[in-house]
């Protein structure tokens, strides 16, 4: 739209609210002379016209006036909401990652399996845990540090060290397989999406754990025997360790991400078209979806009874977890 067209819209704007003004300068004038007339009129000669049906038409030409002027302000009113909520859902869209552009009704189909993936592949917060074990390292350290503490002490702190690595690497091994580039397999790109940064994080703590067990158990075990001397060469190995460990939770930060990205394919379908999806028999507990969103025949209903409105999103929901005399859940 151009600069013009602006200053024409603004001009009728103008002009429209000046004939309001005259209008109504016209009703107080007019009103005047009907009350004037109307007690002239009494006891005198007959009116030449009626005060009564005077002021009806000016109130009715009023009354159209104000009509027009509050339907244009809720028109325009509706057009400013409709941009701002179409606004909101093209960045709400635009946020998606590349398996939320599969189609629809594939996602919610293979929906289950999909986050069952995510916690094979996210089983708890592992860029928390992977933080952990920096601070275990540290701790050992100031450990070494404190000639008041028995080298006991460091042992099992080394085990605990060990333990965590090991568990933090209990990821499954992938079962990617290849892939006909013309009909890709969606439940394979979600095991890709997981799997990668996944595989790189695997990576990373065996490397630690290499590390841990090569180099800095023997030089602690060599304190033991010939006495802190050896603690430089200790910390030099720690520090390394403590690097390694911070690629690792760079990984682990972007499994994270490809996590949230399946769970987003697996929940978003605001705007989507499921109207030739299978519903019957999924879990669709905690899909999110808004009045754009197309559903099977007799579906829409049925889902909008048992979803409530998100909290983060406005013209938002998701389907309800359980129901209640308001909630029917959704596969009822």
């Amino acid at each position: 739209m151009t600069g013009n067209e602006f200053r024409g819209t603004d001009g009728a704007d103008r002009r429209h609210t000046d004939d309001l003004e005259a209008l109504l300068t016209a009703v107080h004038d007019d009103l005047g002379v009907a009350v004037n007339d109307r007690l002239s009129a009494l006891g005198g000669p007959p009116e030449l016209r009626s005060p009564d049906l005077v002021l009806d038409r000016l109130l009715a030409a009023t009354h159209r006036t104000l009509g027009t002027s509050v339907n244009r302000r809720l028109s325009r009113d509706v057009c400013d909401a409709l941009v701002q909520r179409n606004t909101a859902l093209q960045a709400h869209l635009a946020e998606r990652g590349a398996l939320s552009h599969r189609p629809a009704a594939i996602r919610v189909k293979h929906r289950e399996e999909a986050l069952r993936l995510v916690r094979l592949y996210w089983p708890r917060d592992l860029a928390e845990a992977v933080r952990a074990a920096v601070r275990i390292v540290q701790d050992l350290c100031d450990l070494l540090g404190d000639t008041a503490q028995p080298m006991s002490h460091v042992d099992t702190v080394l085990d605990n060290l060990r333990g965590h690595l090991e568990d933090i690497s209990q990821l499954p091994e992938s079962n990617r397989r290849l892939q006909f580039p013309a009909r890709p397999d969606y439940l394979g790109a979600v095991e890709e999406t997981l799997a990668s940064p996944a595989d790189r994080l695997v990576g990373e703590l065996h490397s630690v754990r290499e590390l841990l067990d090569e180099e800095l158990a023997p030089t602690i075990e060599a304190c033991e025997t010939a006495g802190r001397s050896y603690l430089f060469g200790v910390n030099a190995i720690a520090q390394d360790l403590i690097d390694d460990l911070a690629r690792g939770c760079e990984e682990a930060t972007a499994l994270a991400k490809a996590v949230a990205e399946v769970e987003q394919a697996s929940n978003d379908f605001v705007g989507a078209d499921l109207t030739n999806a299978q519903l019957e028999g999924l879990l669709l507990d905690g899909i999110l979806w808004d009045d754009t969103t197309r559903w099977p025949p007799k579906w829409e209903m049925r889902v909008r009874h048992a979803s409530l409105l998100c909290d983060e999103e406005e013209g938002i929901r998701v389907v309800a977890a359980e129901g209640s005399d308001t909630v029917v859940h959704a596969d009822a």
